[in-house]
């Protein structure tokens, strides 16, 4: 009888540890970017992106290594990209920047842009160079 209202106890704080884990594993804000003007109409997936202005999100997991890039327009989350991680060159060292920047490289033999992130030597995650890459139509 005793172990039974044990378990069951045990049972409901179990259940509410469960439910209450998907906050737990939430994504972190690396850098923010308002209002980046997309040049071209991109796919991400299922997801097609009209030309216009984004505010992009590095986010990142503190589980996991991987890094994302988060699109938002009017506050609304419109799809979540996965990033690599590039290292840096050993020349490179004196030029990296404070804060975060972007960059959007356009490669036409692929048919892809590169948002190319570096999070700067003041950040939360420091020294990280991101590339994302997402599929363009004409």
């Amino acid at each position: 009888m005793y172990f039974k209202k044990a378990f069951e106890k045990l049972f409901i704080v179990f259940l509410f540890l469960l439910l209450a884990s998907p906050t737990l594993a939430q994504l972190r804000v690396v850098c923010i970017f308002k209002g980046v003007e997309i040049p071209s109409k991109l796919k991400v997936k299922d997801t097609v992106l009209e030309k216009s202005k984004y505010d992009l999100e590095v986010v990142k997991n503190p589980n996991m290594p991987v890094f994302y890039l988060r699109v938002k327009k009017d506050k609304k989350v419109l799809c979540l990209i996965e990033g690599e991680r590039l290292s840096y060159d050993p020349y490179d060292l004196p030029n990296i920047p404070d804060k975060a920047t972007l960059k959007i490289k356009k490669n036409t033999e692929e048919g892809v842009f590169f948002f190319i992130v570096e999070t700067g030597r003041i950040s939360r995650f420091r020294f990280c160079k991101l590339r994302f890459k997402m599929h363009y139509e004409d």
